[in-house]
């Protein structure tokens, strides 16, 4: 099913996560960004996803959520979206992926440190 998500993806090869964090917001959202602090590193057993590769083997993913600052570009719907916006904390659009409603509630907590979770 569809639903409503923060911009996000996964490292290429020789990235930094930096630098895959501003990639990811631009290829999604046609937005420059720059990131400003960790928010938190988050990688529950029971939030995430468990992988599957064609060998048998698996892996569990993790998600280290950045606040960005938006410094150029122009919102707009990419290959990798259906539709696009900005919406206030206090409506968020629905269906939202759950395991991002604790990333949007650690980003509004304003701690310096980033959450582990």
């Amino acid at each position: 099913s569809r639903h409503w998500a923060m911009p996000g993806g996964r490292l290429d090869p020789g990235e930094d996560i930096q630098t895959c964090a501003v990639r990811e917001v631009l290829e999604e959202c046609g937005l420059h960004v720059r990131v400003l602090r960790v928010v938190g590193l988050y990688s529950d057993p029971y939030q995430f996803m468990i992988a599957r590769y064609p060998d048998g083997s698996t892996t569990q993913m993790f998600n280290v959520c950045f606040e960005c600052e938006i410094t150029g570009g122009q919102l707009a719907i990419s290959d990798e979206s259906l539709d696009i916006g900005f919406f206030d904390v206090h409506a968020l659009p629905e269906p939202l992926l759950f395991t991002h409603r604790p990333r949007i509630a650690d980003a509004l907590a304003r701690r310096i440190e980033p959450f582990v979770r």
